[in-house]
């Protein structure tokens, strides 16, 4: 489908730090690609906890990356004329909530024929994470973790890659989430009981302790981290959603037991490890989402047009977002024709 490239964009404008009302809706230049990018014509997002994070000042991007929001993306591929070449998706550091954004081609993903754009728009930022911290986890056929935020988009991709890879993986939400989670896995320790009573049960599942822990967490489930990771154990740090600072944190355990402490982020890796990222989940995990073998775990679609009300929903999505009410992906699709 042949399209006239217009030289303005639409996308969602934030002037200053704050709640969600202080999302707009903005205009900019179309971005100019290098001879190392292609030009995205974006038809979905999806609303991600980093967002909400650096909406509040609290996750500034990268150096030289787009105030705009947005870590991934599906859409089509377009040539120096604004046709419309293949499907495509990807992670973004910034710049998902826009009608158009250059990546770097050797970032995009081709979408499987099956795969409709807006389910697309939920893929990349939660299977390339649970991939690449399950790889750092290097966990075998048989081993056990535990996954805190189970019932969040990444938690969830963790779970069922745990049982693709013969991994058991004992998860961690709250009783309102647990009816979600139990399709992936019968291991649940219940959020809202005391930090004892989950190690108690985590101990019940596993008495040597799960060879790693998936933390998005930080500070509040720290003690629960240490007591739950048998020895060698992998703890795989990718989030402080209670904060970093924990007071007279003793390093003994870490000692004890032989604990390697991993911290992983993606948004701010090399361009190039990004590309290896990317072309190994091609090959590896993205056949097994194309076939239905693991899905994605969608809370809702939501239609968006480029007006205020548009705005609106978006503004609603984070709110969602940040009270804790969903369960899995809020994609946002955008209706550009």
């Amino acid at each position: 489908m042949r399209k006239v490239l217009p030289s303005i964009m639409k996308h969602v404008n934030q002037t200053e730090f704050g709640g969600p009302n202080v999302l707009k809706l903005g205009e900019s230049l179309i971005p100019k690609q290098n001879q190392h990018q292609s030009l995205i014509e974006i038809q979905s997002t999806s609303i991600n906890r980093a967002d909400i994070l650096q909406r509040q000042g609290k996750y500034p991007p990268p150096k030289g990356v787009t105030n705009i929001l947005g870590l991934e993306f599906a859409g089509y591929e377009l040539d120096t004329e604004g046709n419309r070449l293949r499907r495509v998706m990807g992670i973004l550091s910034g710049g998902g909530y826009a009608q158009y954004v250059a990546v770097n081609k050797d970032h995009l993903i081709d979408v499987p024929s099956n795969i409709p754009l807006d389910a697309a728009g939920g893929i990349s930022e939660i299977y390339l994470t649970a991939y690449l911290q399950y790889k750092l986890s290097e966990l075998k056929k048989g081993n056990s973790c535990l996954v805190y935020a189970a019932a969040s988009g990444v938690g969830q991709a963790t779970l069922q890659l745990c049982n693709h890879f013969g991994v058991i993986g004992i998860a961690s939400c709250s009783q309102a989430k647990v009816q979600k989670i139990q399709q992936y896995t019968n291991y649940i320790v219940h959020r809202d009981q005391s930090i004892k009573d989950q190690i108690s049960q985590i101990r019940q599942y596993q008495p040597q302790g799960v060879a790693a822990v998936f933390d998005c967490v930080g500070q509040q489930n720290y003690q629960m981290t240490l007591e739950s990771l048998g020895i060698d154990g992998k703890w795989i740090l990718y989030g402080l959603l209670t904060g970093g600072s924990i007071e007279k944190f003793n390093l003994a355990p870490l000692l004890a037991k032989r604990i390697h402490l991993i911290n992983s982020t993606l948004r701010s890796r090399s361009d190039q490890f990004k590309a290896e990222l990317a072309k190994d989940f091609t090959k590896t995990i993205l056949p097994v989402i194309e076939n239905g073998q693991i899905a994605v775990p969608i809370q809702s679609v939501t239609k968006v047009e480029w007006n205020e009300e548009g705005i609106n929903q978006i503004i609603r999505l984070h709110t969602e977002m940040e009270q804790n009410r969903n369960v899995g992906k809020l994609i946002v699709s955008f209706q550009n024709d």
